[in-house]
C-alpha cells in the first residue's frame, strides 16, 4: 500500500509541473527571448507589437486572459495583441537581448512617447 501511495504522490507532482505554463517575458525587438514559469492562474502567452512610422516594440508576457485585438490610427501607428496557450508559443527567433530590462525600460518610454505624440 504504502509504494503505491508514492507513486500516487509522485504521478500528482509531475502531474502540476508539466501543466505549468512557460512563456517569453520580455520587451525590445521581435526576438527578444527570456523565458519563464507563468503563475498557475496564467493561461495564455502573448505577443503585443506597437508600430509607428519609426519603428516597432514588442512585448512578451504571461497573461490570465487572451486580449487579442489591433488598434490602427489614420497617421500609421498601431497596436496588435497576439495571444497563444502553448508553452513557449510566443517565441520567435533566436538569440535574446543582453540587458532585456533596460530594453523594457527604455521601450516603454518610446512607447509611451509614441502614443502621445499629436
Amino acid at each position: 500500500m504504502r509504494p503505491a501511495l508514492v507513486l500516487l504522490l509522485l504521478a500528482a507532482l509531475c502531474a502540476g509541473v508539466a501543466r505549468a505554463l512557460h512563456c517569453h517575458v520580455c520587451c525590445g525587438h521581435a526576438n527578444c527571448e527570456s523565458l519563464v514559469e507563468c503563475a498557475q492562474t496564467d493561461k495564455y502567452c502573448v505577443i503585443t507589437r506597437a508600430t509607428s512610422p519609426g519603428g516597432t516594440l514588442v512585448m512578451k508576457s504571461c497573461a490570465p486572459a487572451c486580449p487579442n485585438s489591433t488598434l490602427l490610427s489614420a497617421d500609421g501607428r498601431a497596436l496588435s495583441v497576439f495571444c497563444c496557450d502553448g508553452s513557449q508559443c510566443n517565441r520567435s527567433g533566436a538569440g535574446g537581448p543582453a540587458g532585456a530590462l533596460w530594453a523594457c525600460a527604455w521601450g516603454s518610454l518610446l512607447w509611451a512617447l509614441l502614443w502621445a505624440a499629436p
